[in-house]
Protein backbone atom coordinates (compact mmCIF):
# COMPACT_ATOMS: atom_id res chain seq x y z
CA UNK A 1 0.00 0.00 0.00
CA UNK A 2 1.15 3.50 -0.80
CA UNK A 3 0.22 6.66 1.07
CA UNK A 4 -2.81 8.59 -0.15
CA UNK A 5 -2.04 11.41 -2.55
CA UNK A 6 -3.26 15.00 -2.50
CA UNK A 7 -6.82 14.97 -3.81
CA UNK A 8 -7.54 11.38 -2.76
CA UNK A 9 -10.80 10.99 -0.86
CA UNK A 10 -10.87 10.36 2.89
CA UNK A 11 -13.96 8.20 2.40
CA UNK A 12 -15.58 6.35 -0.47
CA UNK A 13 -19.17 5.49 0.35
CA UNK A 14 -19.17 4.24 3.93
CA UNK A 15 -15.48 3.22 3.81
CA UNK A 16 -12.54 5.07 5.36
CA UNK A 17 -9.65 5.24 2.89
CA UNK A 18 -6.28 4.16 4.33
CA UNK A 19 -4.07 4.42 1.24
CA UNK A 20 -3.61 3.50 -2.42
CA UNK A 21 -3.29 -0.07 -3.62
CA UNK A 22 -2.92 0.73 -7.29
CA UNK A 23 -4.05 2.67 -10.30
CA UNK A 24 -5.13 1.59 -13.76
CA UNK A 25 -6.99 2.66 -16.85
CA UNK A 26 -10.38 2.72 -15.12
CA UNK A 27 -9.36 4.45 -11.92
CA UNK A 28 -7.73 4.09 -8.53
CA UNK A 29 -7.97 1.21 -6.05
CA UNK A 30 -7.77 2.12 -2.37
CA UNK A 31 -7.29 0.08 0.76
CA UNK A 32 -10.16 1.06 3.04
CA UNK A 33 -11.94 -0.24 6.09
CA UNK A 34 -15.49 -0.72 7.20
CA UNK A 35 -16.93 0.81 10.36
CA UNK A 36 -16.20 -2.54 12.05
CA UNK A 37 -12.54 -2.39 10.94
CA UNK A 38 -12.66 -5.01 8.14
CA UNK A 39 -10.32 -4.31 5.20
CA UNK A 40 -11.79 -3.81 1.73
CA UNK A 41 -10.39 -2.81 -1.65
CA UNK A 42 -12.38 0.06 -3.17
CA UNK A 43 -12.06 0.79 -6.88
CA UNK A 44 -13.11 4.29 -7.91
CA UNK A 45 -13.77 5.24 -11.52
CA UNK A 46 -12.03 8.11 -13.30
CA UNK A 47 -14.17 11.24 -13.76
CA UNK A 48 -13.77 11.26 -17.55
CA UNK A 49 -15.15 7.71 -17.77
CA UNK A 50 -17.90 8.36 -15.21
CA UNK A 51 -19.08 11.29 -17.35
CA UNK A 52 -19.94 8.90 -20.21
CA UNK A 53 -23.50 7.49 -19.93
CA UNK A 54 -22.51 4.35 -21.89
CA UNK A 55 -19.62 3.73 -19.50
CA UNK A 56 -21.89 4.06 -16.44
CA UNK A 57 -24.31 1.55 -17.94
CA UNK A 58 -21.47 -0.87 -18.61
CA UNK A 59 -20.10 -0.38 -15.09
CA UNK A 60 -23.56 -1.19 -13.65
CA UNK A 61 -23.53 -4.40 -15.70
CA UNK A 62 -19.98 -5.21 -14.50
CA UNK A 63 -21.02 -4.77 -10.87
CA UNK A 64 -24.01 -7.08 -11.40
CA UNK A 65 -21.78 -9.66 -13.12
CA UNK A 66 -19.14 -9.50 -10.37
CA UNK A 67 -21.83 -10.07 -7.72
CA UNK A 68 -22.82 -13.33 -9.44
CA UNK A 69 -19.31 -14.77 -9.10
CA UNK A 70 -18.70 -17.04 -6.13
CA UNK A 71 -16.01 -19.45 -5.08
CA UNK A 72 -13.04 -19.48 -2.77
CA UNK A 73 -10.60 -17.94 -5.22
CA UNK A 74 -12.22 -14.66 -6.20
CA UNK A 75 -12.39 -11.41 -4.28
CA UNK A 76 -16.07 -11.16 -3.35
CA UNK A 77 -18.02 -7.97 -4.02
CA UNK A 78 -18.90 -6.33 -0.71
CA UNK A 79 -20.67 -3.18 -1.90
CA UNK A 80 -20.92 -0.83 -4.86
CA UNK A 81 -22.43 2.43 -6.02
CA UNK A 82 -22.34 2.60 -9.82
CA UNK A 83 -24.33 5.85 -9.67
CA UNK A 84 -22.02 7.50 -7.12
CA UNK A 85 -19.76 10.44 -7.72
CA UNK A 86 -17.42 8.83 -8.48
CA UNK A 87 -18.81 5.37 -9.17
CA UNK A 88 -17.11 2.71 -7.03
CA UNK A 89 -16.90 -1.00 -6.28
CA UNK A 90 -15.74 -2.52 -2.98
CA UNK A 91 -14.42 -6.09 -2.74
CA UNK A 92 -12.95 -8.18 0.02
CA UNK A 93 -9.32 -7.20 0.47
CA UNK A 94 -6.79 -9.86 -0.49
CA UNK A 95 -3.57 -9.34 1.48
CA UNK A 96 -0.16 -9.80 -0.04
CA UNK A 97 1.24 -8.98 -3.41
CA UNK A 98 0.26 -9.90 -6.92
CA UNK A 99 1.69 -12.78 -8.93
CA UNK A 100 3.72 -10.23 -10.85
CA UNK A 101 5.44 -9.26 -7.60
CA UNK A 102 5.69 -12.84 -6.26
CA UNK A 103 7.17 -14.59 -9.31
CA UNK A 104 9.09 -16.81 -9.64
CA UNK A 105 7.37 -19.41 -7.46
CA UNK A 106 8.58 -22.78 -6.23
CA UNK A 107 7.10 -25.78 -8.06
CA UNK A 108 4.77 -26.86 -5.21
CA UNK A 109 3.46 -23.31 -4.83
CA UNK A 110 3.02 -22.97 -8.58
CA UNK A 111 1.00 -26.22 -8.68
CA UNK A 112 -1.33 -24.99 -5.95
CA UNK A 113 -1.64 -21.58 -7.59
CA UNK A 114 -2.55 -23.15 -10.94
CA UNK A 115 -5.28 -25.26 -9.29
CA UNK A 116 -6.68 -22.19 -7.51
CA UNK A 117 -6.60 -20.20 -10.72
CA UNK A 118 -8.49 -22.96 -12.55
CA UNK A 119 -11.13 -23.01 -9.77
CA UNK A 120 -11.44 -19.21 -9.93
CA UNK A 121 -11.92 -19.22 -13.69
CA UNK A 122 -14.48 -22.03 -13.40
CA UNK A 123 -16.47 -19.95 -10.86
CA UNK A 124 -16.24 -16.87 -13.07
CA UNK A 125 -17.36 -18.76 -16.16
CA UNK A 126 -20.14 -20.56 -14.25
CA UNK A 127 -21.57 -17.11 -13.48
CA UNK A 128 -21.63 -16.34 -17.21
CA UNK A 129 -18.75 -13.87 -16.96
CA UNK A 130 -15.59 -13.69 -19.05
CA UNK A 131 -12.59 -12.17 -17.27
CA UNK A 132 -10.99 -10.00 -19.93
CA UNK A 133 -8.25 -8.60 -17.72
CA UNK A 134 -6.55 -11.75 -16.46
CA UNK A 135 -2.89 -10.93 -15.96
CA UNK A 136 -0.24 -11.45 -13.25
CA UNK A 137 -1.09 -8.15 -11.52
CA UNK A 138 -4.71 -9.36 -11.05
CA UNK A 139 -3.75 -12.74 -9.54
CA UNK A 140 -2.84 -12.75 -5.85
CA UNK A 141 -1.09 -15.84 -4.43
CA UNK A 142 -2.23 -14.85 -0.95
CA UNK A 143 -2.16 -17.95 1.23
CA UNK A 144 0.89 -19.68 2.67
CA UNK A 145 2.35 -22.40 0.42
CA UNK A 146 0.90 -25.17 2.60
CA UNK A 147 -2.69 -23.88 2.41
CA UNK A 148 -5.03 -25.33 -0.20
CA UNK A 149 -6.38 -21.91 -1.16
CA UNK A 150 -3.54 -20.00 -2.76
CA UNK A 151 -4.91 -17.44 -5.12
CA UNK A 152 -7.57 -14.85 -5.66
CA UNK A 153 -8.47 -13.07 -8.84
CA UNK A 154 -9.30 -9.41 -8.53
CA UNK A 155 -11.80 -7.60 -10.76
CA UNK A 156 -13.82 -10.53 -12.10
CA UNK A 157 -15.91 -8.23 -14.28
CA UNK A 158 -14.97 -7.43 -17.87
CA UNK A 159 -12.61 -4.54 -18.54
CA UNK A 160 -13.42 -1.25 -20.23
CA UNK A 161 -13.35 -0.38 -23.06
CA UNK A 162 -14.68 -3.57 -24.65
CA UNK A 163 -12.37 -5.45 -26.94
CA UNK A 164 -13.21 -5.13 -30.67
CA UNK A 165 -15.96 -7.54 -31.60
CA UNK A 166 -17.02 -8.25 -28.00
CA UNK A 167 -19.52 -5.41 -27.54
Amino acid sequence: MRESEVGDPGRVGPYEVLGRLGEGGMGVVYLARTAAGRAVAVKTIRAELAAQPEFRERFRAEVAAARRVGGFHTAQVVDADPDGSPPWLATAYVAGGSLREAAPLAADRLHSLAAGLAEALAAIHAAGVVHRDLKPSNVWPSAPPTAPSTCSIRSPAPSWPPSPGTG
